[in-house]
């Protein structure tokens, strides 16, 4: 009798600690029950919002309680945000910088929180692995996809005459879709004349004020290279207007918006490139709830070797696909 109880007593701690390793196996790192997350915005723009509004979603599935605030372009603001974060014993910091110069500020601020950068890359000397990491898409990728179509498309020319519409002047998405734009044009063997390059802050209506007045000056203009539809748009509106044609001059862009792709499908946009603000903004919470549970990032998809970026891919988007992204 004794002999069967000993052995039954085996089995159950065998199941249990079966069902033990189930329990924290796979599954549980989709978890981030009783962890609390904020999130703060530099400004909450189409893109943005919908990457915010995607991470909610996923938070909330996990299990997670989330908060997100709009800094409204004051890095006084994100400041303030950050210390209610630690101050209300926030677990993760989801942060999209004012300015990615003051990371090091923003960090100070947070003490011993994690955080997730998105949307806007500080420099890497700023990121460590297992504590501050970046979600986002390799903003070179997207320059480099805009020159490919470009010199595509004007393959027959020697000299291609190019406007080129930048955000913000301090963003990192500026900064790496402007120079992989202008390295591979430039390396292609034509002549590019740059005859209009300036920051039009993801912004329409200042993109086409900016156009307007170039177009005043009587240069020749094959193609705008936009760092966003937003400006593509505003680009856009100022030709119809004017009563040019895609056959006049070429627009591009990137995120792939709604009303980008609908340009696209309507023939007055030529090509932009999709940026997953839905996968951005998943991936961020999945990071983050790693993060606050002390964990590392390894097996995360897109996750850089030396785990300090999680790199959700561009796609391009022209005439030939945009329905997909529709």
């Amino acid at each position: 009798m004794k002999k069967i109880c000993n052995i039954m007593v085996a089995m159950i701690l065998c199941i249990s600690l079966f069902c033990g390793c189930a329990a924290t196996g796979g599954t549980d790192d989709e978890s981030a029950s009783g962890i609390k997350m904020y999130l703060t915005v530099s400004s909450a723009d189409t893109f943005r919002q919908a990457l915010i509004d995607k991470a909610k979603e996923t938070a909330e599935k996990m299990g997670a309680e989330f908060v997100a605030k709009d800094a409204e372009g004051s890095l006084e603001n994100q400041i303030a945000q950050i210390q209610e974060a630690a101050d209300g014993g926030y677990d993760v910091i989801l942060c999209n910088p004012v300015d990615v110069d003051t990371a090091l500020q923003l960090q100070v601020t947070a003490g011993d929180i994690p955080m997730v950068f998105y949307n806007s890359c500080p420099a890497e000397e700023r990121l460590e692995a297992g504590q501050y990491v970046f979600v986002g898409s390799n903003e070179e990728d997207a320059g480099t996809y805009q020159a490919e179509y470009i010199l595509e498309k004007f393959s027959g020319k020697d000299t291609i005459h190019v406007a080129v519409f930048e955000g913000e002047k301090m963003h990192s998405a500026t900064l790496g879709r402007t120079n992989s734009l202008k390295a591979a044009l430039n390396e292609s063997g034509k002549t590019i004349n740059y005859v209009f390059d300036d920051n039009a802050d993801w912004d329409t209506a200042m993109a086409k004020e900016q156009f307007e007045i170039l177009l005043k000056t009587g240069q020749t203009i094959d193609v705008v290279a936009c760092n966003n539809d937003a400006m593509a748009l505003g680009v856009l509106q100022a030709c119809e207007e004017k009563g040019i044609g895609p056959d006049d001059i070429t627009i591009v862009g990137v995120d792939a918006t709604a009303d980008g792709c609908k340009a696209i499908v309507d023939g007055k946009m030529a090509f932009t490139v999709y940026q997953s603000a839905t996968g951005q903004g998943e991936y961020a919470v999945k990071a983050a709830a790693r993060l606050a549970k002390g964990q590392n990032l390894k097996g995360l998809e897109y996750l850089s070797e030396d785990e300090k970026y999680v790199w959700v891919p561009f796609e391009k988007v022209d005439a030939g696909n945009v329905k997909n992204y529709q």
